[in-house]
């Protein structure tokens, strides 16, 4: 992913809707200085004194310039959907 030259994967929400589960952020995802609209379902979970917030998103690699990491003259590879997750507990304040 040429981490020295590309250091941050970046994305930016234009719009937040309320959903059952938490919300969903509609905005732009840029990997590799390559922008595209994304879309990410944010769960949200009370926990009494603290919030669980966590989320799931497919990233296709290709999307971005990324050719999928493959060994052994292509007969072990990663596919070129990866799915990125994120888990972050919150205390609330008093």
């Amino acid at each position: 992913m040429q981490t020295s030259r590309f250091p941050e994967i970046r994305f930016t929400a234009d719009v937040i809707d309320k959903t059952d589960e938490g919300y969903r952020l509609t905005g732009r995802l840029e990997v590799r200085d390559k922008a595209r609209e994304h879309v990410i379902d944010l769960r949200t979970e009370d926990l009494g004194d603290s919030w669980r917030i966590s989320a799931e998103s497919e990233v296709r690699q290709s999307d971005y310039g990324i050719k999928p990491y493959s060994i052994l003259m292509g007969s072990v590879q990663v596919a070129d959907d990866v799915t990125v997750s994120f888990t972050a507990v919150h205390a609330k304040d008093d």
